[in-house]
């Protein structure tokens, strides 16, 4: 008898060991899944919400990454400082600095820094005499970047969408110039 519960005593270690190792993997797996998918959702969603502004993409594809709630009140995407420019490429920089979130919360806080380099001019027909008489092209402003917190939550179908953007810092605004192609 005395070797039945050493021995049964010995399988339910083990099996206690198999499952915390396997509990501790679903919680790392699903951690990691959420931090891919906020990482991505951020950078993404705040790239094309720097394209929305430049007028360089559709402004609906923003419903995918941002509740309808917020883009009612987005200035930035009422901003129409860029809307005389021909923008023919721009270069978005989107880098996460802290994430948090855990497995079992539906909501994140992303920092994310931001800044944008633009390759565009004025067109000739919005020129200026003054401007016309000059043989440069004019550039779009420079995009004022700068650092900003994201709040992400989970929605009924358990995917993440911003619901806020907070400017917390600004930066240096990036002159314009050659910048890659970004859509």
């Amino acid at each position: 008898m005395e070797y039945f519960l050493r021995f049964l005593l010995c399988v339910l270690r083990w099996a206690l060991i198999v499952v915390v190792v396997l509990a501790l993997s679903v919680g790392v797996f699903l951690f990691a899944m959420d931090y891919a998918n906020v990482t991505i959702l951020a950078t993404d969603g705040m790239k094309m919400r720097a394209g929305v502004v430049l007028g360089y993409n559709d402004a609906s594809e923003l419903t995918k990454f941002f509740t309808e709630d917020y883009l009612a009140g987005d200035e930035l995407l009422k901003d129409t400082t860029y809307l005389d420019y021909t923008i023919n490429s721009f270069d978005a920089q989107v880098d996460v600095e802290s994430l948090h979130t855990l497995p079992w919360e539906n909501t994140a806080t992303v920092v994310v820094t931001e800044s944008v380099t633009i390759d565009g001019e004025l067109p000739i027909s919005k020129q200026t005499p003054e401007q016309l008489a000059d043989p440069n092209k004019i550039p779009p402003p420079p995009w004022e970047g700068g650092t900003y917190e994201l709040t992400l939550q989970k929605d009924a179908e358990h995917r993440w969408i911003i619901t806020d953007v907070v400017k917390t810092a600004s930066e240096e605004p990036a002159p314009s110039g050659e910048a890659a192609d970004v859509g």
